[in-house]
C-alpha cells in the first residue's frame, strides 16, 4: 500500500471518546484511510492518516462523540513547512556555488610577465585584436595559437608560454635584448653638407674629400665632405668623377637658443583638514560609489543629511584591486578604498625668485637632453623677462655639436664643377 505520507506526509492522531468504533466504521463507509492503528491506555486510540483525510474527519468525528487531537506532523511537506524561514538562505547558499560555478567558465585576470621592451598596455591592446580579452570563454582560448600569435606579432619577443589557470590568463614572455634586424646601410651615393651655421672645429672623414678645415666659417647648406671623387688624366685634366656614400663627422661651434614660458601664477591648495572615506565598486562595467561624511566634523554630517555641498574642493585617492577567492580564481569584481582631502584652491604668483627655479629645472631636463645626443655645451646666457601673458626665459648657448647631414647626389656636373674649383 502507497502511504500519504511518502508524498505529502502524514500526521498521528489521537482519539478518545466511546465512539471509537463507530467513528471507525464510518470513516471506511466513506473511504477515508486509516493506519497503523495502534490501543492506547483507557479508550484511547492511536492511528496515522493524510491531512486532508484529518480534515474530512472532523465531521465524522463530532457524529460519533469522539475527539480527534494531532499528536506528530511527519513527511516532506510539514519539513518545508518548517524550514519556510531557511529557504531563502538555503536558495543564496545554492546560489552562490551556481554562480561561481558559471564564473569559473570565463577569464577575468589577464597577467603579462617578463615584459620590458613592451608595454602591458601594447601588450594588452594586441591581444584584444585576435581577440583574447576579459570575460572570454576559457575554451575559446587556445594557449598555443596565441603563443604563436605574439611570436609573429612581435619578433622581439624569443619566448612565450601562455596557460590558463582557474580564471586567470598567465603570459610569461622573454625578449631578445640585441636587436633582431640590424637596418642595411643605404648604399646610394651621398655628400654631407652643413645643417646648420658655424665655425668648424674639428673634421673625421672616413669616407669622401673634405672640403672645409677646422677654422673655417660655414653656412647652413653648404658642402662639408663630397661624396664625389675626381678621376684626372696624366695631365692633371679632369676627365670623370666617381660617385661614393661620404661618411665622417664635421664638429662646428654653434648657437642654438630655447625659450621657456610660465604663466604669472598657479593654482594651489590650502587644505581644510576634512577628510572622508568611502568605497567603489565595480562588476561587469558598472560601478558604484559612496562617499561617508567627515566623522569628525559635525558641519559635514549636516551636509551630508541635507545633501548640500561644501564649498570646498576634494582630492580623491583610491587604489583599486580584483577580489579573488584563491590565487588564481579572480572574480569581475573590483574594489577600492577612496580617500578624500578637502581643500580650497587659490591663485599664487610667481616671484622671480621662483622662476629661476623653474627655469634652472626645465633648463636642466634640456641640456640632459643635448648631452645625450653627444652636444658638448661651452656656454650660455639667460634673460627671464615678465610681461602681461606671464614669464618669459631665453637661453642662448654656444655648443660644439655634429652639423654634417647627408644630402644625396642627384646632379654629376654641379659636383664636378665644385671640386674643379677647390682644386
Amino acid at each position: 500500500m502507497n502511504r500519504p505520507e511518502l508524498l505529502f506526509g502524514c500526521v498521528l492522531v489521537k482519539l478518545t471518546g466511546t465512539g471509537a468504533e463507530r467513528f471507525l466504521n464510518l470513516s471506511a463507509a466513506r473511504g477515508i484511510e486509516i493506519f497503523d492503528v495502534r490501543k492506547g491506555t483507557g479508550e484511547c486510540l492511536y492511528f496515522f492518516t493524510s491531512p486532508q483525510s484529518f480534515k474530512d474527519m472532523k465531521p465524522l468525528a463530532k457524529k460519533a462523540g469522539v475527539r480527534l487531537r494531532i499528536q506528530k506532523k511527519s513527511g516532506p511537506a510539514f519539513l518545508l513547512f518548517r524550514l519556510r524561514k531557511r529557504l531563502l538562505f538555503a536558495a543564496g547558499f545554492l546560489s552562490f556555488f551556481v554562480v561561481l560555478w558559471f564564473l569559473s567558465l570565463f577569464i577575468w585576470d589577464i597577467s603579462i610577465e617578463g615584459n620590458r621592451m613592451f608595454t602591458e598596455e601594447t601588450l594588452l591592446h594586441y591581444l584584444e585584436t585576435i581577440p583574447v580579452s576579459c570575460g572570454m570563454r576559457r575554451d575559446e582560448i587556445s594557449c598555443s595559437r596565441l603563443e604563436e600569435a605574439i611570436r609573429n606579432q612581435f619578433p622581439e619577443i624569443t619566448w612565450v608560454s601562455a596557460e590558463i589557470t582557474g580564471t586567470r590568463l598567465r603570459i610569461q614572455i622573454r625578449e631578445n635584448e640585441t636587436p633582431v634586424f640590424e637596418t642595411a646601410p643605404d648604399p646610394s651615393p651621398c655628400s654631407l653638407e652643413a645643417a646648420s651655421d658655424g665655425v668648424i672645429v674639428k673634421t673625421v672623414v672616413r669616407n669622401g674629400i673634405p672640403m672645409v678645415k677646422a677654422g673655417d666659417t660655414v653656412t647652413e647648406g653648404q658642402l662639408l665632405i663630397s661624396g664625389t671623387i675626381p678621376i684626372y688624366d696624366d695631365s692633371e685634366t679632369l676627365v670623370n668623377s666617381h660617385n661614393i656614400r661620404a661618411d665622417g663627422e664635421v664638429y662646428a661651434r654653434t648657437e642654438r637658443s630655447v625659450r621657456f614660458s610660465f604663466p604669472l601664477s598657479a593654482e594651489r591648495k590650502s587644505y581644510t583638514g576634512s577628510t572622508r572615506f568611502g568605497l567603489h565598486l565595480e562588476l561587469f562595467g558598472h560601478s558604484i560609489s559612496f562617499l561617508l561624511p567627515d566623522l569628525s566634523q559635525p558641519s559635514s554630517w549636516f551636509s551630508f543629511l541635507t545633501k548640500k555641498e561644501s564649498a570646498g574642493s576634494w582630492d580623491v585617492v583610491s587604489e583599486q584591486h580584483q577580489l579573488k577567492l584563491f590565487r588564481n580564481f579572480y572574480l569581475p569584481v573590483y574594489g577600492s578604498v577612496i580617500t578624500a582631502r578637502e581643500y580650497v584652491p587659490y591663485e599664487e604668483y610667481y616671484t622671480k625668485e621662483q622662476i629661476q627655479d623653474l627655469c634652472r629645472d626645465r633648463f636642466q631636463t634640456y641640456t640632459e637632453n643635448l648631452t645625450e645626443k653627444g652636444i658638448q655645451i661651452l656656454r650660455n646666457n639667460a634673460k627671464i623677462e615678465k610681461d602681461k601673458s606671464g614669464w618669459q626665459a631665453e637661453y642662448v648657448l654656444s655648443v660644439v655639436e655634429d652639423i654634417a647631414k647627408e644630402v644625396p647626389i642627384l646632379e654629376k656636373q654641379e659636383e664636378i664643377q665644385t671640386l674643379h674649383e677647390h682644386y
